[in-house]
């Protein structure tokens, strides 16, 4: 066995000893009365710019004159994050007050929990206050979960007012905040505008969480609750027809406002970037949405047979509706009715091709409401020309709300933007106009036709592509599915010709599954015939004939004149020009290109449909119809 040495004996005693004073000197210090008191501050605050508890205010004193380091530390490591206070003298028992904007030391907002740490200098000790405070710019999530009427909730889609049996609408909130509140927000059509606010009745409270409010009382934590709403404004008018969300908004103990459908919370945008905002990818949360519409109507958009009955569904909310049928280019009536029942099958009394209009109308409360909508019927014996309308452009930009979230579907969206095949229309489509004069033209001309829509080809429904000699694309096709540009491409080069009277056509195609169509792409310069465009460009004079080998230009003068706007477009190298008309730069703007063994036809101009009463674009109107039904 060893023998420890005298050295180690005394290094030994020594940190006895010195272990032995410690333990009295920390007892003296656990023992002494704090050196700090009348500690103050809130226990959250949130510096996200709307000017709500945008800082934190500590106070205290200390209880001797000392200099005092003051930093704010993480709760959990102590790292320190802000210094607030570096070697200041504090005067005994005189207030200290100190604010923290809530940045760290090179501006940033850093959330989460912190602690005060208070040093010392002159002691060389340092004390982190218990309590700790929190950071907090992350806004509740309030949310609508279900909108009932006499306790049922909507089977699919959005609640509908006004409701059959004039009863309001309940809807149930999920709130977990203080202060809440609901207002109805229109969010199509026109801009996203507060139309009416609403009291929220709290059904449950938390068992234990309470805010001080302005006026120094405890407010309980509300969990859920419930706004009720009949369709009418505050002065007792009806919503106008649109969609709409409910919208509910609390806030936080840190003062954060949250509001669901989601909310902006960019700094310094406060209660007016509370309304509603879509998600990152571009949808809303929950089921608020509301749509008011007294009358509205489900066309179907493809075309019936020979036996020309049209097939309508009208949602009149229960009331009997008055409804006239008349073909377009003609004033007189095919047929007129009054009923309740949805299902409306009207005769077309003839049988040959044409666009119908039925107009139908509910007298309420509110006055007259009245709504058209449009209809198609083929020819009862094949033509050899085929005329298509834009179906998938009328459905995609129809502003209605699909799922109930209160945010209109359009295909405009973007590529999450998705639709119902099957909707209901509150009037005619945008672009409708352009069609309408178009088929009035044909019939003041005597023309003859099939008639179909390019939802309908897309889904095989009604007459085909194939057996035609040309095809007349009539309106705005602003989507094409890639099935649909592959058989007009294949109908071109197999000898075919088609027409295309707006240039915004077929440059955007659309995915379309047995109900729905989906995943919209961009525009594109190239269209399906691989004629590309950059779009419209401002026309400063006529536009001048430059070649004519198929003597698309017979009858005209050889100028295009007061047209503002025109596309200019360039063919791919599979394609030859034959026809051409440019403007002062030489671009081309109307042009027919041969591709394959047929032809493409293209106008170029997006008026063109509103000047067919002028000499030279119905010449020109004409002598297409001759191409195609050659």
């Amino acid at each position: 066995m060893t023998v420890p040495t005298r050295a180690a004996r005394i290094v030994f005693a020594l940190l006895v000893v010195g272990g032995v004073a410690s333990f009295f000197v920390a007892q003296r210090l656990k023992n002494e009365p704090p050196v700090i008191g009348s500690v103050r501050f809130m226990s959250s605050f949130s510096p996200n710019g709307d000017g709500r508890k945008e800082r934190i205010t500590f106070g205290f004193h200390v209880k001797r004159t000392t200099p005092i380091t003051v930093e704010v530390v993480s709760a959990g490591g102590g790292a320190a994050v802000r210094t607030l206070a570096e070697q200041r003298t504090a005067r005994a028992y005189r207030r200290q007050r100190f604010t923290w904007d809530g940045r760290d030391e090179d501006g940033r907002v850093v959330e989460g929990r912190y602690r005060l740490k208070i040093t010392l200098t002159d002691e060389g000790r340092s004390v982190a206050l218990a309590k700790s405070f929190t950071v907090d710019v992350t806004p509740p999530r309030p949310r609508v979960r279900r909108i009932v009427r006499n306790g049922q909730p909507p089977t699919r889609g959005p609640a509908l007012l006004p409701s059959p049996d004039g009863e309001p609408l309940r809807a149930d909130l999920v709130l977990r905040g203080w202060y809440p509140t609901a207002r109805v927000v229109r969010t199509a059509p026109g801009p996203v505008a507060v139309v009416r606010r609403l009291p929220v009745k709290v059904t449950r409270e938390a068992d234990g969480g309470t805010m001080i409010g302005p006026a120094g009382r405890e407010k309980p934590r509300a969990l859920a609750g419930e706004a009720v709403w009949d369709g009418r404004l505050a002065d007792g008018r009806a919503a106008e027809p649109g969609t709409y969300v409910l919208q509910v908004c609390v806030r936080d103990q840190a003062s954060n406002l949250g509001c669901g459908p989601t909310a902006s919370t960019r700094p310094g945008q406060g209660q007016a970037g509370a309304l509603p905002t879509p998600e990152e990818d571009g949808t809303f949360r929950g089921r608020g949405g509301i749509t008011v519409r007294p009358v509205g109507v489900q066309p179907s958009l493809d075309p019936v047979d020979g036996n020309h009955r049209l097939t309508f569904f009208v949602d009149a909310r229960g009331r009997r509706y008055h409804w006239v049928l008349r073909r377009i280019g003609d004033r007189r009536e095919v047929a007129r009715g009054s009923q309740r029942a949805p299902l409306l099958r009207p005769r077309t009394g003839s049988g040959r091709a044409a666009g119908y209009l039925l107009a139908v109308s509910v007298d309420g409360r509110d006055g007259l409401q009245r709504v058209e909508v449009p209809a198609l019927a083929t020819d009862g014996t094949a033509q050899r020309v085929l005329v298509v309308l834009p179906a998938i452009s009328w459905i995609g930009g129809t502003v209605l709300d699909d799922d109930g979230d209160g945010q209109a579907d359009t295909l405009d969206r973007g590529p999450r933007g998705r639709v119902r095949t099957g909707r209901v229309m509150t009037g005619l489509p945008e672009g409708f106009a352009d069609v309408q004069a178009v088929l009035e033209r044909l019939r003041r001309d005597g023309r003859r036709y099939d008639l179909t829509t390019d939802l309908a080809l897309a889904g095989g429904a009604g007459p085909r592509i194939e057996g035609h000699r040309g095809v007349l694309l009539v309106g705005e096709h602003r989507w094409t599915t890639a099935g649909l540009s592959e058989r007009l491409q294949r109908f071109v080069r197999g000898g075919g010709t088609v027409a295309v009277l707006d240039p915004a056509s077929l440059h955007r195609t659309v995915e379309r599954s047995r109900t729905r169509l989906l995943r919209p792409g961009r525009f594109t310069a190239a269209d399906a015939f691989g004629i590309e465009s950059e779009g419209a460009v401002r026309l400063d004079g006529p536009l001048q004939i430059d070649q004519d080998d198929v003597d698309l230009f017979d009858g005209t003068d050889g100028r295009f004149d007061g047209y503002p706007t025109g596309w200019p477009a360039t063919l791919p190298g599979d394609a030859r020009r034959v026809a051409g008309a440019v403007d002062g730069r030489d671009r081309s703007v109307i042009l027919a290109a041969r591709i394959g063994r047929g032809l493409v036809v293209r106008t170029g101009l997006p008026t063109f449909a509103q000047r067919l009463d002028d000499d030279d674009t119905s010449e020109l109107m004409s002598s297409t119809w001759r191409r195609l039904s050659r």
